[in-house]
């Protein structure tokens, strides 16, 4: 398993501008769910309340989306390096530690950008509710919880999505994968 983890660092590493724009789209979604959530209570009491939930709705959407993104560019990478995997199966390691691997650009990926979205969405409900922007008073402890579960709905999503390509990959023959 570290064996396979460490691989799938090192993709990360040399694939970091294809996984650009899947980590931003990532990090929007988190953003704005961390910020719509810290800001949830205030416009509750401001009688906004199905402008909220439709809110939080998109934020979750767009979060989803991201990961999802996330999930095609490592199906992608896959297909890609096809030839790589069957190298490393002929050469005897384990498919799970493939699997491992090829799971690791996603999760570091969706990870990544929801850190980065998630912690500007902290900064940002702070700027607003401490500003007195929209009349909401800032609650770190819901703006926190509210970055945790970007964090964690992205990576989740990542994983649910990249999970089957990647076993399928990792279970491929190496003979037809070398001669793909």
């Amino acid at each position: 398993m570290r064996r396979g983890l460490a691989y799938g660092l090192l993709a990360v590493r040399r694939r970091s501008r294809t996984l650009a724009l899947p980590a931003a789209t990532v990090a929007t979604g988190a953003f704005l769910l961390v910020l719509v959530i810290g800001l949830l209570p205030g416009l509750r009491a401001q009688a906004f309340g199905d402008m909220s939930r439709a809110s939080v709705v998109i934020a979750v959407l767009v979060l989803l989306v991201g990961a999802i993104e996330v999930a095609i560019t490592a199906t992608r990478s896959v297909v890609q390096r096809t030839r790589e995997i069957g190298v490393l199966s002929a050469f005897g390691v384990p498919y799970r530690a493939i699997v491992w691997g090829l799971l690791a650009e996603p999760v570091a990926t969706a990870a990544a950008g929801a850190a980065a979205g998630a912690l500007l969405g902290v900064a940002a409900t702070a700027g607003v509710a401490l500003g007195g922007v929209a009349g909401v008073p800032f609650q770190p402890g819901v703006a926190t919880v509210a970055a945790l579960v970007a964090v964690a709905v992205s990576m989740v999503a990542a994983v649910a999505a990249s999970a089957v390509p990647a076993w399928r990959a990792a279970r491929h023959p190496p003979l037809t994968s070398l001669t793909d």
